[in-house]
């Protein structure tokens, strides 16, 4: 049973909400909004950065690629302010959490396909989702080339849950593939 039903009412307001049925028993279905809201974060967080100090006469939601283009083509300069090479870390951030939220559906879809057990299944999108948002800080916070390890160590903790699970998904397979 879920931490949250400790509160009181909790327990009889999410019921009524679900019809009866426990949302917290397996949380792929939130995983993947989870995975995408997270995704986006950092870019939203930039045009904020953007818009409000007026970065380049603020964000250009007509044409936001060539944007970003124009302020990677500013760095070749050397000339970024602290500001503007955040907006470009948010933005490479939000790429790769785009990028990485295929292999997360994948690796959800591995996992039940292959009936791991839900507290498994649970663990995997609290930790992995868990270490996207600890990515996603790093990313947009630790900006020099010393601290961009620990980014990289936490990314590879994402990728140590994405293994994790493909491997338990195989070991449930194996007696099967005699």
């Amino acid at each position: 049973m879920s931490v949250i039903y400790n509160i009181p009412g909790a327990k009889d307001l999410i019921s009524s909400i679900f019809n009866g049925r426990d949302p917290f028993y397996n949380l792929t279905w939130a995983g993947v909004p989870l995975s995408l809201l997270l995704a986006a974060i950092p870019h939203w967080y930039t045009i904020y950065l953007a818009e409000s100090n007026k970065v380049q006469g603020g964000w250009s939601n007509a044409n936001p690629r060539f944007w970003v283009q124009r302020l990677i083509a500013k760095s070749n300069t050397n000339k970024l302010s602290p500001l503007e090479l955040k907006i470009l870390r948010g933005q490479s951030c939000q790429a790769n959490a785009f990028e990485n939220v295929p292999l997360f559906i994948a690796t959800l879809i591995w996992a039940n396909v292959t009936k791991l057990d839900t507290k498994t299944i649970n663990n995997f999108v609290v930790g992995y989702l868990t270490s996207r948002l600890a990515f996603t800080w790093c990313y947009l916070n630790l900006g020099s080339r010393v601290n961009s390890f620990a980014r990289t160590a936490v990314f590879q903790v994402g990728i140590i849950w994405i293994i994790s699970i493909w491997c338990k998904g195989a070991m449930t397979l194996l007696p099967a593939l005699k």
